[in-house]
């Protein structure tokens, strides 16, 4: 059937003119304006005007129609709107009722006559509350018997149910029932519709909130409507011990290593500190020094990766007389047996840009686990112990990474004896990961390669039939997207994953594209992308017998998708555009694997890299934050994270949330016109607060504040007490290793098994006292303390001499005790050990 759209038609037509609306041009409703829908002119062809249809009057009569009929010409009636459309003024002598009236113009060529009339009402101008739009039409009622619904069919055997009853209440002369018959396949086909439909309007409602959802995405993006972002999975990072083919001098990162799960499946690891340089934001290309020189072994090791023999050890420890063959806690030097190791030594010392160096010593059992720590060498200097004609490098390191523990630097007592202490270089960080590129292109594949993989194209946001916007997504071949945990406070991982927009034939440029956490973080036009936790597929269906249709579906969250931006936030991929993207596989607690479980070198490496370890067990692998953890702390995002400070106790929370704040004090002082904040905070194994460490409390603290409040951030005032005390040894105990054991259980430090002395920093914060009895029970666990005769102490600046010590020393809310005993330091306290009896 021929289509016939008349109005369009009369808009583009060069010789018909016709009414467009009626116009209700005064407020006493006398005065009609008649406008048209095109510009041609209809001066002469007017030959009658009526105005009819109303209920109360029927017809109004037009008072200036005569005098148009004889001057058709006048400019009086005859206007043109600002588009060049004609338009008639009329007048009638008294307005019309509340009915709807039509006006019709009769005319003999130029007007239309399916447009020669239209309906108007003379009250349009009248104020009215009621709603313009014409009712809908009431629907009769059904004839006959009304089914029964059943609302809670919803599957396929309960639609078959409710269809069934319905057809013998409906049709009763239809009584087959057979599978063959073709009514009852019909009515199984809409059943077997319905119920997928049913079961997609139930999949829609329960993706809609969070404590129903079962898609990750789904809660992934209810949880940030709150401000709270789940944790992804994310990967280990470790220290590798390699040793390297002669002549190697260099290894870059990506380089393949290797360790056997539990499940039997291979748990990769490669070299460097990830993926993604943290300074660019691109590929990480950074280089690590090595030297077969600092090999832990000078030829290939056994299948249980030990060096053969005794003698293949590169680097042995060497002590100058039996009375050193043990490298005691705290030490910062030792001697190597040999010259020529070209060790890279640190030029700015205390940097800790040396080069790090493995001590591993044997556990004392075979049930024992060794005793390994790593130091940064200062210094290197090659020497010769001329008594027994022996060459030896003298090393140092940093007193900040003073040993831990003993090293025992004998041989075994087997046959032949084997080395209990040797030392290693060549290490080298690594992180949990493989790395894969992937190339694909957006709606068009390049003539060069056109079989490369398409992004998936859906309906995007706001998207409508006259403007189009496209939503491009692409999966990742390999689940799932590593992730890599940040230092600092409030960091989210990073996702280790680079995307490179390729530059056309005729251009050598290449786009970085940006990851977001959030599109809605994105600019307007930036080359912007995000990550969902989401898989989608192409399944390729035969359709009209012969024709292949490609269809782009969901298929679980079991997976990892770019997804592009929209236009609004973040940019949209043009046609033709080709992309590479480099990312990591990996993740999880099942790459925290054991020390010494990393001993396979990938193919790919074994150019450069002969054998590996990993000294220390890897950490920081975790997996992803499960639904049901989410459910329960995001709705609670708002409680327990506050960005606001208003009580002293909110102040001191936002202080102790910096990593390096053991407690806080915060005090409200009237300064002259207004409240003053004065937080202090009490540096965790330290008196000593850094400039950078001050300036970031102030920085936060000032983000917290109320408005009108000034925030300070002074030092922590301290009250520095001298002790002498007097004790009693036992008969059979040395006076002086009696004060030792006293001095060591009340001095500042904090010792290698984990345990601290009386006086430790983090063991008296603001306002807290020094108890006598405390005090007494620390020194009488001391090594040969009989009894405690006499605590006298003296508060510097306070008290001009000894007195005897009270029960409890009490200091003020904002002070803080200590009693550092160092004698460069006299006015932080000290302490006097007095020793009676004894031997």
């Amino acid at each position: 059937m021929v289509s016939r759209d008349r109005l369009n038609a009369l808009l583009e037509n060069q010789a018909l003119n016709g009414i467009d609306f009626v116009e209700i041009a005064s407020a006493d409703q006398k005065t009609l304006r008649v406008h048209f829908l095109n510009t041609v002119p209809l001066q002469g062809t007017l030959t009658d005007v009526q105005i009819t249809g109303g209920e109360t009057i029927p017809n109004v009569p037009v008072s200036n129609l005569e005098a148009l009929k004889k001057h058709v010409k006048e400019a009086t009636y005859w206007t043109t709107d600002s588009e060049g459309r004609p338009t008639l003024t009329l007048l009638v002598d008294a307005p019309g009722d509340f009915s709807s009236y039509e006006l019709t113009i009769t005319s003999n060529d130029t007007l239309d006559p399916f447009f020669n009339h239209s309906s108007f009402s003379f009250k349009a101008l009248c104020d009215s509350d009621l709603d313009c739009e014409v009712p809908p039409q009431a629907c009769p009622p059904p004839t006959g018997d009304v089914p029964p619904i059943d609302y809670l069919a919803k599957d396929f055997l309960s639609f078959r149910q409710a269809l069934s009853d319905f057809s013998a209440l409906r049709y009763p002369e239809w009584q087959e029932r057979s599978e063959a018959d073709f009514g009852m396949m019909f009515m199984e086909a809409l059943c077997g519709l319905a119920d997928d439909l049913s079961y997609t309007q139930d999949r829609i409602a329960a993706e809609a909130t969070l404590d129903t959802a079962t898609q990750r995405r789904s809660i992934v993006r209810h949880a940030r409507l709150m401000d709270y972002e789940p944790q992804p999975a994310t990967a280990a990072r470790l220290c590798l011990q390699l040793d390297v083919q002669d002549g190697v001098t260099t290894l870059s990162t990506g380089l393949l290593m290797t360790a056997l799960g539990p499940d039997g499946n291979s748990i990769d690891f490669e070299t460097g500190t990830g993926l993604i340089d943290p300074q660019t934001g691109q590929l990480n290309q950074e280089t690590f020094t090595v030297n077969s020189a600092w090999n832990r072994c000078k030829s290939s090791r056994d299948t249980l990766n030990q060096c053969k023999s005794p003698d293949d050890f590169k680097l042995l420890p060497y002590y100058w007389d039996n009375s050193q063959r043990c490298l005691k806690a705290g030490s910062t030097e030792m001697w190597v047996v040999g010259h020529n190791f070209n060790f890279i030594t640190d030029e700015n010392a205390g940097k800790g840009n040396g080069q790090a160096l493995l001590i591993d010593t044997q556990g004392a059992t075979s049930a024992d686990p060794p005793i390994r720590e790593v130091v940064h060498l200062l210094s290197a200097k090659e020497e010769r112990d001329a008594l027994f004609q022996q060459d030896v490098t003298h090393i140092v390191w940093g007193a900040q990474e003073a040993l831990k523990s003993d090293h025992d630097l004998t041989f075994t007592d087997d046959t032949p004896p084997w080395p209990r202490t040797v030392l290693a270089g060549n290490l080298v960080p690594a992180t949990e990961g493989r790395r894969f590129t992937e190339t694909f292109a957006i709606d068009t594949a390049p003539a060069s390669n056109p079989q490369m993989p398409l992004a998936i194209v859906r309906t995007g946001p706001n998207s409508t039939p006259d403007a189009p916007t496209n939503q491009y997504l692409y999966t990742l071949q390999h689940p799932r997207l590593a992730w890599l945990a940040q230092p600092g406070l409030d960091t989210f991982p990073l996702p280790e994953i680079v995307l490179v927009q390729q530059p056309p034939p005729s251009s050598t440029e290449v786009f970085d594209w940006t990851w977001r956490r959030r599109l809605l973080d994105a600019e307007l036009f930036e080359k912007a992308f995000t990550v969902d936790p989401a898989r989608f597929i192409r399944v390729a269906r035969i359709s009209d017998g012969s024709t292949i249709q490609i269809v782009q579906d969901y298929d679980g969250d079991d997976g990892d998708t770019i997804r592009f931006g929209d236009g609004i936030f973040g940019g949209i991929p043009e046609d033709g555009d080709v992309f590479q993207v480099t990312y990591c596989m990996g993740g999880g607690t099942i790459g925290n694997v054991a020390a010494d479980t990393i001993v396979n070198v990938d193919a790919t490496a074994l150019s450069q890299v002969k054998a590996v370890t990993n000294p220390f067990p890897a950490d920081g692998g975790a997996d992803e934050e499960t639904d049901e953890r989410v459910r329960r702390l995001a709705p609670q995002a708002f409680r327990a994270r506050q960005f606001r400070a208003v009580r002293p106790e909110d102040y001191e929370a936002a202080a102790k949330r910096l990593p390096w704040v053991f407690r806080a004090g915060t005090d409200f002082r009237w300064t002259g016109s207004w409240l003053t904040v004065f937080t202090t905070a009490d540096p965790q194994g330290t008196e000593a607060i850094s400039v950078e460490e001050h300036l970031e409390l102030i920085d936060l603290l000032n983000r917290y504040r109320l408005a009108g409040y000034e925030s300070y951030a002074p030092p922590p005032h301290y009250v520095s007490l001298d002790l002498k005390i007097t004790v009693c040894a036992r008969s059979d105990a040395f006076r002086g290793d009696v004060e030792a054991a006293i001095l060591r259980a009340l001095s500042t430090a904090k010792f290698p098994d984990g345990t601290t002395g009386f006086f430790y920093f983090d063991n008296f914060t603001f306002g807290s006292p020094l108890e006598r009895s405390a005090l007494e029970a620390a020194i009488q666990r001391a090594y040969g303390v009989a009894g405690v005769l006499c605590i006298l102490y003296r508060q510097r600046g306070v008290t001009p001499g000894y007195i005897n010590m009270p029960q409890t020393v009490q200091v003020r809310s904002r002070d803080i005790l200590r009693v550092d005993n160092d004698p460069s330091r006299p006015e932080r306290g000290s302490l006097k050990v007095y020793v009676e009896g004894g031997k």
